[in-house]
């Protein structure tokens, strides 16, 4: 079989880390197939593509900003996988190649594709506006799509009521990563958490986008930081992530909340082992997700979790996480507190996640197994793309 993967638009964060490791498992459990790889420059991907046996990679060198890409999309990716003649195109891109001329399986994973604009209203105005434009892209290739890949039953049921979809759809979730796994088994140390001994640490892992909601922790720590004296929040930000991320910092600064508000900057997928074994608990106070692997990899780690009680987050943690409203900072002080004077709570929120990482959730390989079956099936026309109907999601909130 001949298959197409496209992934140039995955370079940074989850997106990155969902290529990443999708692509490097099916060189692991179908490297029998060819495959053309369309992939990011400069991302890390040259490493991935040069395990498979029989792979073409093209390395997509971002120029000229979203008209290059809009260009790259329009005229150059369907002339490469034209050239390549697929038997079928698999898109990890959040959107199909925009032709019938191939059978198509496309990921959706933006979660700003499939939620309302209220979490994401502090976004800029021209990234607001970009993601109305990916919409309306997503909308008109979802009728050249032969299955539709969710990570989770929330995002399946978002999609199929916002854009009226009534074809197949087949879950594809995350999955804890082979580096982060990897690491834990040789967990090394880390100078710079010898500062914060004997307080209470939360780790917050994230790169800077509005909808991650940094700036509630913020507002927590502004309003009670008397009685979160003894509490600490890493943060692993850069200042020119986006343009609030450094007005964030500036804030902290001036608010004189650096002894509560760490930041640690960017880390490496190897360091994180280090941090998960340190801290006392996981802190997302995120307001859009798909499938955040770090929750999985939190409940690996053995991390009580602090999360957004959203839909998306009790999809994926359940009881492994104590929630909060994440418009609501005394929610939050609230939810930490509680957390943090019960040990018994926190062994519970533990429990639970290890369970579910293990009972709940698949390994990359075990899900590229599955993926594979998929567009063999789709390839061979034994998947049939007849209507469906919106199925509820059962415990699921209504955001």
């Amino acid at each position: 079989m001949r298959v197409a993967v496209l992934s140039h638009a995955l370079r940074v964060a989850g997106g990155l880390s969902v290529g990443k490791n999708l692509i490097g498992a099916l060189s692991r459990v179908a490297p029998w197939h060819e495959y053309l790889l369309v992939v990011p420059h400069g991302a890390g991907y040259e490493e991935v593509v040069a395990r498979f046996p029989r792979a073409a990679g093209v390395f997509y060198r971002r120029r000229f900003g979203h008209l290059g890409r809009w260009y790259y999309d329009a005229f150059r990716v369907p002339h490469i996988v034209s050239r390549f003649r697929p038997d079928i195109v698999l898109s990890l891109n959040n959107r199909g190649v925009g032709s019938s001329r191939w059978c198509q399986v496309v990921l959706c994973h933006d979660p700003h594709l499939f939620y309302a604009e209220r979490h994401f209203s502090s976004e800029l105005l021209r990234n607001r506006l970009i993601k109305r434009y990916h919409k309306f892209r997503l909308r008109r290739d979802l009728r050249h799509t032969a299955v539709l890949l969710c990570q989770t039953h929330v995002a399946e049921q978002r999609i199929r009521m916002l854009f009226g979809y009534r074809g197949k759809a087949v879950l594809c979730p995350n999955a804890v990563s082979r580096v982060v796994l990897d690491r834990d088994n040789a967990c090394a140390s880390d100078g710079r958490l010898g500062r914060f001994a004997g307080r209470w640490i939360m780790f917050c892992l994230t790169r800077y986008y509005p909808h991650k909601n940094l700036e509630v922790i913020v507002d927590l720590y502004q309003r009670f930081r008397q009685q979160l004296d003894d509490t600490v929040v890493l943060l692993t930000i850069s200042p020119d992530q986006h343009p609030k991320a450094q007005k964030l910092l500036k804030r902290i600064e001036r608010l004189h909340l650096s002894g509560h508000i760490v930041n640690l900057g960017p880390l490496s997928q190897e360091e994180l082992a280090t941090y998960f074994r340190a801290c006392h608990a996981l802190l997302l106070p995120t307001l859009l997700e798909s499938f955040s692997g770090t929750y999985l990899e939190a409940m690996q780690f053995g991390l009580p979790i602090l999360t957004s009680d959203l839909d998306f987050a009790r999809e994926i943690c359940g009881q492994a996480a104590l929630y909060f409203d994440p418009w609501d900072a005394a929610s939050l002080r609230d939810a930490v507190l509680r957390l943090k004077a019960d040990q018994s709570l926190a062994r519970q929120l533990v429990a639970a996640g290890r369970w579910r990482v293990q009972n709940r959730f698949r390994s990359w390989d075990e899900i590229a197994r599955d993926l594979v079956r998929t567009l063999e099936d789709v390839a061979a026309g034994r998947l049939s793309a007849a209507d469906e109907e919106p199925v509820p999601v059962a415990g699921a909130r209504a955001a």
